[in-house]
């Protein structure tokens, strides 16, 4: 089987060096997963993002109060609003986040409503003499994603908040709208459905929700919380801090979210919202297996886990040694189906990564 997945990888090395993209409906097609994250930037789009819940967060202290309560620096929300993150006191993730400055000492915090009653909880048991009134206001509020050519400013898309999305290039904006409105944008914007929405955020290597940040497991920076701009290393305390703060100076982190597609390679490179992901779901395993010449590890390895799955592209928390071996053929990754099948699996390394030696600030503006 791996002779046959070199084979492949050659060719698909060689196309790579021809412009050839195709766009479809729900199909997207091109040369090499350079061209494949970027295939839906071109199309001035938007679309309604479903299973958000919205906090509100009010008062006089509102700024002091979720300095302390999340892990980025909240005077980048200021200016808008921000990315971020919420953890447990033993580091572990509760939830990713955007955070949005609104009127009158106000913010608002965007989160999966799976998790939204466990941040609502942790806001308020950890408000204690603040002078802040938490609520839920999901109620009041949609949120949308707007991307492509023209995108407006949040002001003229006629939103109550919202931020650029900076967790990697060409995201767009993240819109808060009230309940009963859409965004006003250009006759030539098109909606299109969340799942392609969801499809393009896979394809770029984002993570976001449960799904991903797996609640009270999984680790911030194995989720490239850093690399999404959604930490501030020197902001001062806040809950949770101490695990990430350690494994940012030690500066090894093994393990990190990846995009991959699922299923058998084909020329050109091909990611279907309407595919079927054949069995496997979120938090599936995905195994690491390795040719026969390939070394050996000293002792058994986890295997790697699924995050967030959209048509047969997906996001994976793998072993980043593992992918480099995979990128040179001695390793060939298999997700395993609820049913204990095989899925074969193809990752790569988002290009907007930062290299060695660079930070995610420059990476991100080169």
């Amino acid at each position: 089987m791996l002779t046959a997945i070199r084979g492949a990888r050659a060719t698909l090395t060689a196309l790579g060096r021809r412009r050839h993209l195709t766009t479809a409906s729900s199909r997207i097609q091109a040369a090499n997963t350079a061209e494949l994250s970027t295939a839906l930037d071109a199309r001035a789009s938007y679309a309604a993002l479903a299973g958000r819940s919205v906090i509100s967060v009010a008062g006089v202290d509102a700024l002091a109060f979720l300095q302390g309560m999340q892990c980025n620096d909240m005077a980048r929300a200021l200016g808008g609003g921000m990315f971020t993150g919420f953890l447990a006191p033993q580091g572990r993730m509760v939830a990713d986040a955007f955070l949005y400055a609104a009127a009158n000492d106000s913010f608002l915090v965007e989160v999966d409503a799976r998790v939204s009653e466990r941040v609502l909880k942790a806001l308020q048991f950890y408000r204690l003499r603040a002078k802040v009134v938490i609520r839920d206001a999901s109620a009041e509020h949609a949120i949308w994603s707007v991307w492509g050519p023209d995108t407006p400013s949040i002001s003229e898309a006629g939103a109550a908040a919202g931020a650029v999305d900076s967790r990697a290039p060409q995201m767009g904006l993240r819109l808060v709208m009230s309940a009963d409105r859409s965004p006003s944008l250009p006759a030539h914007f098109d909606e299109r459905s969340g799942g392609e929405a969801q499809l393009r955020r896979i394809l770029k290597g984002v993570a976001e929700g449960a799904d991903d940040f797996l609640p009270s497991v999984a680790v911030p920076l194995e989720c490239n919380l850093d690399y999404m701009g959604g930490v501030h290393f020197s902001k001062g305390c806040y809950v949770g801090q101490e695990l990430t703060i350690r494994t940012h100076h030690r500066g090894v982190v093994r393990k990190r979210l990846v995009p991959l597609l699922l299923g058998p390679m084909t020329s050109p490179l091909c990611a279907d919202i309407d595919a079927s992901p054949m069995g496997v779901a979120p938090s599936a395993d995905v195994v690491c297996v390795r040719a026969d010449d390939a070394p050996r590890p000293r002792r058994a390895l986890a295997p790697g886990r699924l995050g967030s799955v959209a048509g047969n592209a997906a996001l994976a928390l793998l072993r980043i040694d593992d992918v480099a071996s995979y990128q040179v053929g001695a390793v060939s990754f298999d997700a395993v189906a609820a049913d204990g099948s095989r899925v074969l699996a193809m990752p790569w390394i988002p290009a907007w990564w930062p290299q060695a030696g660079q930070s995610p600030a420059t990476a991100a503006a080169a």
